[in-house]
């Protein structure tokens, strides 16, 4: 059996990979589809094999006893992962008439329009630092937040101190979002001093946000953004831009050992360990809910009431469990918080649509995934400035085509893309200011804006 769940891996890591070159090549360009066929097909196509070998060879004894004893559940997984494959092509492919993948009409960067985008940038910066400037009240400005994490850091300090401002935390991320625009601007060929101003400003702010935020992930995704943004706008063809998009996701895989030997988080002995060890979650938790059976009919719910993880937290906390702790106290035997329990188990893609309603979620939820992918595409193809649009698009290809498949939960998603989707409004409000202003000032004329904005 376990030879035959090692073939079936490469099998299906070799079906995913054949499918994102031969749809890139078709379409001439790299999609947020074939970001994540690659993540899919690495994560349950090779991920598998490197966990599958080394939970046998007793190297992932953290795991093992949620992996070793279902050796009849393996051919079913990777039967499981074609099934979630169909149906995100599926979800691409069905709304390709209403959806149409066409690019806008590329801008000058001296042109009116192109400014509203700096100003949009600017806008965020701005709502960044001032809601971050009230969030850090409690804990005695901007200073007092560094040195506060500096505590958590060092595990000299554990207490929270009460903060009425909590919900302000996310919004932080703008500075991100904006640290990316200006960039783009940038790869757009815009030389301007405010362009390059906002440039530093917003990334300064952004590594003070990230080092407050004690994400080792965080900051390694911001840094492949820019290289992957770079890639996306500069390469020449599909086939160069996979291998070196290839190669930033496998420098963020080992530069998450480098940082996690560096800091003593997590620490393994080799390469091989820590990645089998973090790989395995997405298999740990197929089988155990497979194998208990209780949470395989959650009815979609966790789709339904999505929109609430845009509140606080604290206001939906104490009447609905996401998915993500339902798999957390069945693998751990308490939810994150109780008991001495202190991480969570993500609920990956494949698991996900399992737990909403068995093999039928898997391919629904697939489907799904398929579908928003291809909406973010459409969104970010009516970006009219290269540069921008080809950092967008590289980091929503990291943060929903690829991390979206390893950490799927819709808690997780919403939330750990909130800067993005606050980003988005503000963007769509200052363009459609700048359209409504045109409009007014020549009302017998239509405006232009059209593919613009």
């Amino acid at each position: 059996m376990i030879e035959i769940a090692l073939l079936l891996g490469i099998l299906f890591a070799l079906f995913c990979g054949i499918c994102a070159v031969a749809h890139s090549l078709r379409v001439k360009r790299m999609t947020l589809l074939d970001w994540s066929l690659l993540a899919v097909g690495g994560m349950y196509g090779l991920g598998w094999v490197l966990v599958l070998l080394a939970t046998q060879a007793g190297n992932n004894p953290l795991w093992e006893v949620w992996i070793t004893p279902f050796p009849s559940l393996y051919p079913m997984h990777t039967a499981a992962a074609f099934l979630l494959v169909v149906g995100v092509l599926g979800g691409w492919y069905v709304p390709s008439s209403a959806l149409p993948l066409r690019r806008a009409q590329e801008l000058s960067t001296r042109s009116p329009a192109a400014r509203s985008w700096a100003f949009a940038f600017w806008m965020m910066l701005t709502v960044a630092v001032l809601l971050q400037g009230i969030y850090t009240r409690a804990y005695g400005g901007y200073l007092g937040l560094l040195e506060y994490s500096a505590l958590i850091r060092s595990g000299l300090f554990d207490a929270v101190p009460a903060n009425s401002w909590s919900f302000l935390r996310p919004f932080g991320g703008l500075a991100m979002i904006a640290a990316y625009g200006f960039f783009g601007l940038r790869l757009s060929g815009c030389r301007g001093i405010s362009a390059s101003l906002g440039l530093v400003i917003a990334l300064v702010f952004s590594l003070y946000i990230l080092y407050s935020w004690l994400g080792r992930m965080g900051f390694l995704v911001f840094v492949a953004t820019f290289i992957l943004g770079v890639i996306l706008v500069r390469g020449s063809s599909p086939a160069r831009v996979i291998l070196w998009g290839s190669a930033v996701f496998v420098l963020l895989l080992v530069s998450a050992y480098g940082v996690s030997l560096w800091l003593n988080l997590k620490a393994a002995s080799s390469l091989l360990e820590f990645l089998a060890r973090e790989l395995s979650f997405p298999f740990v938790s197929f089988f155990a809910q497979w194998n208990h059976g209780e949470h395989l009919s959650r009815g979609f719910i966790d789709f339904l009431l999505s929109p609430i993880y845009l509140l606080p937290s604290s206001w939906w906390t104490s009447w609905f469990d996401p998915v993500g702790q339902v798999n957390t106290a069945l693998i751990m035997g308490a939810p994150k918080g109780e008991d001495g329990v202190t991480g969570a188990i993500p609920v990956d893609l494949l698991t996900l649509g399992l737990m909403q309603a068995h093999l039928f979620g898997v391919f629904v939820v697939g489907s799904m995934f398929g579908l928003l992918l291809r909406g973010l595409q459409v969104l970010i193809d009516r970006v009219p400035l290269c540069g921008v649009r080809g950092i967008l698009e590289a980091h929503v290809a990291l943060k929903v085509a690829v991390l979206g498949a390893f950490y799927a939960e819709p808690h997780l998603v919403v939330s750990g893309n909130f800067p993005l989707i606050a980003g988005t409004l503000i963007i769509v409000a200052m363009l459609g200011l700048r359209k409504a202003r045109l409009q007014s000032l020549f009302p017998n004329q239509k405006s232009t804006m059209g593919n613009h904005s």
